[in-house]
């Protein structure tokens, strides 16, 4: 199972709160996925599909707590795999769909008595904060996804597919409601994300509006605000492992790179030294200059501060980076002649 697979599975273990809640939960989910038949007459059907059976089973609770009755649950194959089904929970009553939507606050009535679906986030559910993180819950449970934060950071919520539109003479005549809808949608979650410090962006790709989160700090935020405490848990591990990785790893970059700047340093002086030696010779040198040079000879690999620590009397770093400058600038004149 995936990493989202197994939140998603412990988010539909968590009970369910009280019947506000529930409700929340349940509009969000429907809210985020589910598909809205009307016939003719006026008569309306709710399929909210899933992949994961999780959820089907948790949607299905809501609805027969919430309503008392068993609506249908349809298995589909996919076209993805072979061996890949997708789960339906069906309400075909008209009568209780219509009590569903009106309770989730999805189908509401202008002042002039028109009905119309609401295309954001409920105010009622708002109001209250545990109705609103149940609300934020039923919408991930619906069309939410998160990486393996072992791999990447990155957590989303995907928006209706947009029908297809048709071929026309000019791009001006398409139909944008669909995808203004859509998108004003997941603007009205994105405003509450807001809200709770959590930093999101809302991006169109391909037939969708998404809902994205990239930063570390803010898909654990989110994970915490819908209640998965477990896959929080389990991604700040994660987190601060990868944290103590990346230091580890740059203390060693950073060693690494001084050591070999270090190397390449002394390769350069006991260059210096070894022309100095063939064209001038080191006895001919002060004493001070004389004894680094032998020192450097004689220890490579030695740091400017392991040098200074082998004179007799020691001397610090500066002293002996100024007489190997000293003897670099001899090196230098000889070269010249």
């Amino acid at each position: 199972m995936t990493f989202s697979a197994i939140l998603k599975k412990d988010l539909s273990k968590l009970p369910f709160g009280s019947r506000a809640c529930q409700r929340a939960e349940l509009s969000g989910m429907i809210g985020a996925v589910a598909t809205i038949s009307v016939n003719e007459a006026g008569a309306m059907t709710i399929s909210v599909k899933t992949e994961n059976p999780a959820v089907v089973a948790r949607c299905y609770q809501l609805i027969k707590t919430l309503y008392q009755i068993k609506p249908k649950i349809k298995i589909e194959k996919t076209r993805k795999f072979k061996e890949h089904r997708a789960y339906r929970v069906v309400v075909e009553e008209p009568w209780t769909a219509k009590i569903i939507l009106e309770d989730c606050q999805i189908l509401s009535y202008n002042a002039s008595g028109q009905a119309f679906f609401a295309n954001q986030v409920p105010e009622k559910f708002k109001k209250q904060q545990n109705q609103t993180k149940a609300y934020i819950r039923g919408a991930f449970l619906g069309c939410g996804s998160v990486s393996n934060p072992e791999k990447t950071y990155h957590l989303e919520l995907v928006g209706k597919k947009m029908p297809q539109a048709k071929k026309v003479e000019k791009k001006s005549d398409r139909n944008p409601v669909a995808g203004v809808e859509q998108c004003a949608y997941l603007q009205s979650i994105k405003t509450i994300l807001d809200q709770y410090e959590i930093k999101s962006n809302l991006i169109h790709r391909k037939a969708h509006w998404v809902l994205y989160l990239k930063e570390g700090a803010s898909v654990s935020d989110f994970l915490s605000v819908i209640g998965a405490h477990r896959g929080l848990l389990e991604m700040e591990n994660i987190r601060i492992v990868k944290e103590v990785r990346n230091d580890v790893n740059r203390q060693v970059n950073c060693e690494t790179a001084n050591l070999n700047k270090t190397i390449a340093a002394a390769y350069d002086q006991v260059a210096d030294i070894m022309l100095i030696k063939d064209q001038f010779g080191l006895k001919n040198l002060p004493r001070n200059l004389y004894d680094i040079a032998e020192l450097r000879l004689n220890y490579p690999d030695a740091s400017i501060k392991e040098l200074g620590e082998r004179l007799d009397p020691p001397v610090g770093k500066s002293g002996v980076y100024h007489r190997l400058k000293k003897l670099n600038q001899i090196a230098e004149d000889l070269k010249s002649r």
